[in-house]
């Protein structure tokens, strides 16, 4: 019944290996595209707030609207509701502090080397080396300014996680393979 969240780097194979232990262990995937599907079933945000969710804070003037502001509160109580029977792997979305109260919980950070991300974004994105070192460096700043602004922590920290695993030392399906025996400890 373990929840997983998943903080990673873009380029460190996170996404990847929360696909292998959601399929190794029939567990269901929540991150931004359920999040926000679910949240457009329930009514909860518009498709245009839909549209602007995303890494960051919000900018400026969005701050100040009501609309978007409900619309982040929602989310994060949808993010609750869809964990609540466990058997999730939560990827993002600041889930390894959202539901840091839980017993069941393994909070897991994936990290590479700058170098080994640049290569997998390369190669992934199909994109020349500075426009991929732009792209990491961009996606690092927001998912921290993300953290940060709405949890009021350093996603860097490392005592906000039970497991760092750094892909340039671990392979991703052993990484996978410790996550889940790790998952283990909560009644997985």
């Amino acid at each position: 019944m373990a929840v997983i969240t998943i903080s990673r780097q873009l380029g460190s194979a996170g996404d990847y290996i929360a696909g292998l232990l959601v399929s190794a262990m029939s567990y269901k995937l929540i991150n931004m595209q359920s999040l926000i599907m679910e949240a457009q079933r329930r009514g909860a945000i518009s498709p245009e707030i839909a549209d602007e969710m995303g890494e960051g804070k919000p900018p400026l003037i969005g701050r100040f609207d009501r609309r978007r502001t409900k619309a982040i509160y929602d989310m994060r109580s949808i993010l609750r509701n869809m964990a609540i029977e466990g058997n999730a792997v939560v990827l993002g979305r600041g889930g390894q502090i959202e539901l840091k109260d839980r017993t069941d919980l393994l909070r897991v950070r994936i990290i590479s080397n700058f170098e080994d991300r640049l290569s997998r974004i390369e190669r992934e994105e199909g994109v020349a080396r500075a426009q991929a070192a732009k792209m990491l460096k961009e996606s690092d700043r927001k998912r921290c300014q993300y953290t940060k602004h709405f949890f009021l922590a350093d996603c860097n920290d490392p005592e906000i996680y039970d497991i760092v695993i750094n892909t340039s030392r671990i392979s991703p399906d052993a990484a996978a393979r410790l996550i889940q025996q790790a998952a283990r400890q909560f009644g997985s």
